[in-house]
């Protein structure tokens, strides 16, 4: 399946690469994690909030606005201060004068969390690739079970008319024909069910990409080559540089980031302003100035540093209890990945080759009048049972090595 270029092409970027493939041609893996990365919803509201993110951290390093300002006094008195005999008319240009490093310390705080919110768009990616992958292959597993139910319902119906000619010819009892019309009517049932899990996986893969309906037919997978897995050691080594791990990184840096604002808030600014007043009574001009400072900012800034240094604590605590826990989660996948492999490989060498032996002796004897109809009937459930078993097996292999995939994925610039 290709699981590692797959996981390397949703933190890539790299969209609308691959050519669509038509209805009428089998729908590749590639083709399907392509089409969601191009046009999943959810990957386009990142986009949204990455822009978002991007607007944000410019508005914030702006420098403070410059403010204009005008006062009217003296204007509606009574006696030498009636009418506009004694106005004082004044303009001002005022802006705050900001001090301790706070638009350095803001504009370092949207650059952190940009680039968080640029690593959450990648593990977004990582996730749309990695659910498309498992969906695909379930459309897989269920065209194979499709294609045993459609057999099995062929081998019935070649088996019941075969008995309803040696019922004809009085060498069967009749109540060899009633059952095999039972058995032909529980294949076409499978058949049916088969059917409808088929097109409800295909709704589900179409979804990937935001599609209502499947625009394609078949998909062309093979779940028979299990594809090879790192040793446990090797997976487990990656868990620290995981997109987990360096998404609480980048939460830290954010934290940090809005640690050092708070501290940039401990000076306060200065509120400064100049302008020009009109003397209307004495005819004249004159420059006024004024300035402003608020008091008490150091015993704010010392609570929003407290508060950043305990989301901090916190933070370190949780990513300490994610690593115990990916550790955990890891071991339970890769035991059920060995499995998974195991299985299928007893099943696909030894147990469905035995299978199949014992139907063909069991259809010669049912033919030749040495078996019942009882026993081939078993002999046919077991085989098709065993080769179900083999499909669920290795669909259960290539699923579980996606996760594996997903929950050991780095981010390009740490990888090894």
């Amino acid at each position: 399946m290709k699981l590692r270029w797959l996981m390397a092409l949703a933190l890539a970027g790299a969209c609308g690469s691959i050519p669509y493939g038509r209805a009428a041609e089998p729908l590749r893996l590639e083709e399907a994690i392509d089409r969601s990365l191009a046009s999943n919803p959810s990957l386009a509201a990142e986009a949204a909030d990455l822009r978002a993110a991007q607007a944000r951290a410019e508005r914030a390093g702006l420098p403070t606005p410059y403010v204009v300002g005008s006062e009217v006094e003296n204007f509606g008195g009574t006696g030498s201060a009636s009418a506009l005999r004694s106005v004082e008319t004044t303009i001002r240009l005022g802006r705050v004068i900001e001090l301790g490093g706070k638009r350095a310390a803001r504009q370092a705080l949207g650059t952190a969390e940009v680039a968080r919110q640029q690593h959450l768009s990648d593990s977004a990616r990582l996730e749309v690739a990695s659910r498309t992958t498992a969906r695909f292959i379930e459309v897989v597993a269920d065209q194979h079970r499709l294609e045993f139910a459609r057999e099995q319902v062929g081998l019935a119906d070649r088996i019941r008319r075969e008995v309803a000619n040696w019922v004809a010819a009085a060498r069967n009892p009749e109540s060899d024909l009633h059952a095999a019309e039972i058995a032909l009517a529980e294949a076409e049932l499978k058949r049916e069910h088969a059917e409808h899990e088929l097109a409800s996986a295909k709704v589900s893969l179409a979804a990937s990409w935001g599609s209502f309906e499947p625009d394609f037919g078949r998909v062309d997978g093979d779940l028979r080559t299990l594809p090879a897995v790192e040793p446990f050691e090797a997976l487990a080594a990656r868990l620290p540089m995981t997109l987990a791990q360096r998404n609480a990184s980048f939460e830290a840096e954010t934290i940090a980031a809005r640690r050092r604002v708070a501290e940039a808030s401990a000076k306060p600014d200065i509120d400064l302003s100049l302008g020009v007043r009109r003397l209307e009574g004495l005819n004249d001009q004159g420059l006024v100035m004024s300035a402003s400072m608020p008091l008490g900012s150091k015993p704010r800034a010392a609570l929003a540093v407290a508060e950043a240094d305990a989301q901090l604590v916190a933070l370190e605590s949780r990513r300490e209890a994610q690593r115990t826990e990916s550790h955990q989660i890891l071991f339970g996948m890769y035991q059920e990945l060995m499995h998974a492999r195991t299985e299928y490989e007893a099943l696909r060498t030894r147990l469905v080759p035995k299978a199949e032996q014992a139907f063909s002796f069991a259809r010669r004897g049912f033919e030749s009048g040495r078996f019942s109809f009882t026993a081939l009937t078993q002999a046919q459930r077991t085989l098709f049972e065993l080769r179900e078993r083999s499909i669920d097996a290795a669909a259960r292999y290539h699923t579980q090595l996606v996760e594996v995939e997903r929950l050991t994925a780095v981010s390009p610039e740490t990888t090894p």
